[in-house]
C-alpha cells in the first residue's frame, strides 16, 4: 500500500472513531447537557464566553453602521463579479471542459488546509482560523448594534474544528416590525465586509514587507531542488544570471563557489551556457523535427543559426523569430562535444516549432542557474493588477501559483526567518479573507450574499407586488442558489468523470 493510501485509511479509521464517540455521547445526553448539538459526525459547541466583549465591541454604533453602510457596495460588487464567474465556468465546462488534474480534484474544491492540495495545514490554518473568527464575530457585533440578542458563540467540529458561529435570535432578526430592513442587510453584509476589510489590510501589510525579501542566484537540481546558493564564479561576486553570463562570456572553463549552509562546494564545469533540452514532442505518434534530426534530452541547445543560446529566454526569443518551414542551424553541447544539427522547422500557429521540451532554467554544462527576481518582481507587480478585473481573477488563482515562502521556496530567497513566517501568515490571513468573502457574496441562501439579495430586493419589488414581494424575491434567491451550488458540483464532477471515460 503506498504511503498516500495508507494516509487516507489511517485518516478515515479516525474519522470512524471519532462518529462512533460523537454517537456514544449523543444517546447518553452528555452533549445536550453541555449545549453542544450533533450533526452526524459534525458538532457545533456552544459557548457565552465572549458575549461580554460583544457587548463593549458594539458600543460605538454608529461606527459599526457606517461600516457596514459604506461595505455595502463592495458585497455587490462581489455579487456581479463571482456570479459572472460562475456563469463563464459553465460555459467553459459545457463547451471545452479542462483534463483532470489537481486542480480539478475534488479536494481542490474545499478550503481545508492540509486537503486542498494548494492551502499548506500551518499557515492555511491561521488563515482560516482567523477569518471565521472575523465574519461571525462581524455578524454577532452588528446584532447586538441592532438590538437583536446573541444567544452565544461556538466552534464548528468535525474531528478538527472546520468553522465558528454566532448564534443570534433568529426571530428578532425576522421580524419586521422589530428589526427594519436596513438593520438586517448590515447584520448579513457584515461577514462579508469585514472579510474584506481584514483582506485589504492584510495584504497592506504583505506588500509592504515584501521589499524586505531580497532574490538570490541558486544552482538547482534537475528536480528542481535548490543546491545552494551561487555567490562566486571564477572568483568573481555573483547575484544574478547576466552576472554569471558577463564573467563566462570569454572564460574556457567555470569555477562555480556554492554555499549551503555550512557547506561550500567549488564545481569545475566548461564555460558553456545554453538551455537545456528536457524532452521531444510527440503526438499522436509523429516525431517532431528536433526528434528527426537526432537530438536528444539531455543535450544543451547553444547556437541557433547566428544567435547565441545563453537560456530559456535567448531560446523563446529566437523561436518567437521563426516561421513553419524555416530551414535553421542548431548548435548543441553534449558531453564535451559540439554538435550542428540542420533542421526545418514545423508549424504551431505562425511560428516555427522545433519539438523539443526546454528547461526554464539557465545551464552551465548542466548545471541548472536560477534567480528569483522575475518571481519576486510578479508578486511585487499584484497591487497594480487588481485595479483591473482580470486582476482580481489573478488574486482568486494566485494561490495555484503561489503558496506563500514554503520551506522549497525559501532558499530561493535571502530574509531573515521571521519575515518568511510574518509573511506567510499575512499572505494567508489576506488571501482566505478575500476568496470567503467574495464567495459569501454569491446571491444564494444560505450565503450572505443571498440574503442581502433577498431584502433589497423585495424591498423593490414591493413598490409593485406588495405583499407578494417577499415570496417572489425568495424564489429568485433559491433558483440562483441553484445554478450556483449546481455549477460547483459540475465544475467538480466533469472534469473527473471525463478522466475516467
Amino acid at each position: 500500500m503506498s504511503t498516500e493510501l495508507e494516509s487516507i485509511a489511517y485518516a478515515l479509521i479516525a474519522f470512524g472513531a471519532y462518529w462512533g464517540l460523537v454517537e456514544w455521547l449523543r444517546r447518553r445526553g452528555t452533549l445536550e447537557r453541555y449545549n453542544i448539538t450533533a450533526y452526524g459526525p459534525v458538532l457545533m459547541i456552544r459557548t457565552k464566553k465572549g458575549l461580554e466583549l460583544l457587548e463593549k465591541l458594539s458600543r460605538p454604533k454608529r461606527f459599526w453602521r457606517l461600516f457596514a453602510d459604506l461595505g455595502l457596495p463592495a458585497v455587490f460588487a462581489g455579487m456581479v463579479f463571482m456570479f459572472s464567474l460562475i456563469l463563464i465556468a459553465d460555459y467553459i465546462m459545457l463547451i471545452s471542459p479542462p483534463q483532470p488534474s489537481e486542480l480539478t480534484s475534488p479536494r481542490a474544491a474545499l478550503l481545508l488546509p492540509g486537503v486542498n492540495p494548494f492551502i499548506p495545514i500551518v499557515w492555511g490554518t491561521i488563515g482560516l482560523v482567523v477569518t471565521l473568527i472575523v465574519h461571525e464575530f462581524s455578524h454577532a457585533i452588528l446584532c447586538r448594534v441592532e438590538g437583536v440578542t446573541v444567544k452565544s458563540l461556538g466552534v464548528i467540529l468535525a474531528l478538527i474544528p472546520i468553522g465558528g458561529f454566532a448564534e443570534p435570535e433568529e426571530k428578532e432578526i425576522m421580524d419586521k416590525e422589530r428589526t427594519k430592513s436596513s438593520a438586517r442587510i448590515r447584520i448579513f453584509s457584515a461577514g462579508v465586509v469585514s472579510n474584506f476589510a481584514v483582506a485589504f489590510i492584510a495584504f497592506a501589510l504583505f506588500f509592504s514587507l515584501l521589499p524586505t525579501v531580497q532574490p538570490a542566484l541558486v544552482a538547482v537540481n534537475d528536480s528542481g531542488v535548490v543546491e545552494g546558493r551561487i555567490v562566486e564564479v571564477n572568483g568573481v561576486k555573483v547575484s544574478s544570471v547576466d552576472d554569471v553570463k558577463a564573467v563566462l562570456q570569454n572564460a574556457e572553463i567555470a569555477e562555480i563557489k556554492i554555499v549551503n549552509g555550512d557547506e561550500i562546494r567549488i564545481l569545475s564545469v566548461p564555460a558553456v551556457m545554453g538551455v537545456k533540452v528536457i524532452g521531444l514532442y510527440t503526438e499522436n505518434g509523429e516525431k517532431f523535427p528536433a526528434e528527426l534530426a537526432g537530438i536528444k534530452a539531455g543535450m544543451l541547445i547553444v547556437r541557433i543559426d547566428e544567435t547565441r543560446i545563453t537560456g530559456y529566454e535567448d531560446f523563446q526569443r529566437k523561436m518567437q523569430e521563426t516561421k513553419p518551414g524555416q530551414r535553421v542551424s542548431v548548435e548543441v553541447y553534449d558531453n564535451g562535444t559540439f554538435r550542428t544539427f540542420n533542421v526545418t522547422l514545423a508549424g504551431k500557429g505562425e511560428k516555427g516549432f522545433l519539438g523539443v521540451y526546454v528547461s526554464t532554467f539557465d545551464s552551465i554544462d548542466g548545471i541548472n542557474v536560477f534567480h528569483s527576481k522575475a518571481m519576486l518582481d510578479e508578486l511585487k507587480s499584484v497591487p497594480e493588477l487588481i485595479k483591473s478585473v482580470g486582476g482580481w481573477l489573478y488574486l482568486i488563482a494566485m494561490p495555484f501559483r503561489f503558496q506563500g515562502f514554503t520551506e522549497a521556496l525559501e532558499p530561493l530567497f535571502v530574509a531573515p526567518q521571521w519575515v518568511f513566517w510574518v509573511l506567510n501568515t499575512l499572505y494567508w490571513v489576506g488571501w482566505i479573507n478575500f476568496y470567503v468573502g467574495l464567495f459569501n457574496c454569491l446571491p444564494a441562501v444560505p450565503l450572505d450574499g443571498g440574503r442581502v439579495f433577498h431584502e433589497v430586493f423585495a424591498k423593490l419589488l414591493a413598490r409593485r407586488y406588495g405583499e407578494r414581494a417577499e415570496e417572489m424575491s425568495m424564489k429568485v434567491v433559491k433558483f440562483f442558489a441553484f445554478i450556483v451550488f449546481f455549477s460547483i458540483l459540475m465544475s467538480i464532477a466533469i472534469p473527473n468523470i471525463r478522466g475516467l471515460l
